[in-house]
């Protein structure tokens, strides 16, 4: 099949949403990538329950409590008649009827998309897993040979069933992203992760990158720094604490990450400290 024709292909293809959607396919083969396409309150998988009962995804010994998180968040939505992700790999039959069986039950129909990635493949990713992630050899490759034809979904009870090959995955990816609002703390979030960001929030009137992260009564003023070189950090804390040894100004600290913030939260300031009305532009470190 040519690039075109396949490109015709995926654009016919029609989820038929609101859906169970199951993902198919061995670990490692690239079920995640495929359910990212997919917004992240409709996915539902294994690893996450184990990770929000015992704060370890790779906890076997937690897969009891995790099973039962995972089969009442299951139930609560298809209840209320939403579309959910099944990232797993879904290999036995058996896994796979009750999944349909669920479905059925709330009068959903159930699609599956099957991810057919070359054993090797799944084998040579689980060298890159966290030790407690990987899925010994010989499991995989069970897994692999348990992977199910479209005639056996079918028979299964599955609505429709397609390959993750057919499905314009990146195009649903991209046409989502889109239509979502701009993401305003996307800097603050590469810089120092999701839970500052949270709590970080633009200064509405200075219009110069500057904003303050806030809890509790507590805060850190931080701005995106316009005199960075390009491999120096972009981001400076503000030094309440301190002052300029010549003006007695303000003066900011450069911070790359969440730890260079703790540091100057904790009066931790670094020798080179910077003061905007006597630092000029010869004084900066450009490349």
């Amino acid at each position: 099949m040519t690039h075109t024709e396949t490109s015709t292909k995926q654009a016919r293809i029609d989820l038929g949403l609101p859906a169970l959607i199951v993902l198919v396919g061995t670990a490692g083969a690239g079920k995640s990538r495929v359910a990212t396409a997919f917004p992240a309150h409709w996915r539902l998988s294994l690893d996450a329950c184990r990770q929000r009962v015992c704060d370890n995804a790779g906890d076997q010994d937690a897969t009891p409590d995790a099973v039962a998180v995972f089969a009442a968040v299951l139930d609560a939505r298809l209840t209320r008649g939403l579309p959910t992700v099944i990232d797993a790999t879904n290999t036995e039959s058996a896994v796979r009827t009750r999944l349909v069986g669920r479905a059925y039950a709330h009068c959903m129909p159930a699609v599956a998309i099957v991810v057919r990635t070359p054993l090797e493949v799944c084998l040579d990713r689980q060298r890159l897993r966290l030790p407690d992630r990987q899925v010994p050899r010989r499991v995989v490759a069970a897994q692999h040979a348990g992977i199910p034809t479209t005639e056996q979904l079918h028979a299964e009870g599955f609505d429709a069933v397609h390959d993750a090959a057919e499905v314009d995955l990146l195009g649903m990816l991209l046409a989502r992203s889109a239509g979502d609002y701009p993401d305003l703390l996307s800097e603050v979030r590469a810089a120092f992760g999701d839970d500052l960001a949270a709590v970080f929030a633009w200064h509405p009137d200075t219009g110069d990158g500057t904003g303050v992260f806030a809890v509790g009564g507590r805060h850190l003023v931080a701005r995106l720094w316009d005199g960075a070189g390009v491999y120096a950090p972009h981001w400076q804390a503000r030094c309440d604490a301190q002052r300029c040894d010549r003006c007695g100004g303000v003066v900011w600290a450069a911070v790359d990450d969440a730890a260079d913030l703790l540091a100057v939260y904790r009066r931790q300031f670094p020798d080179d400290l910077h003061c905007d009305p006597c630092d000029t532009p010869d004084d900066w470190d450009l490349p």
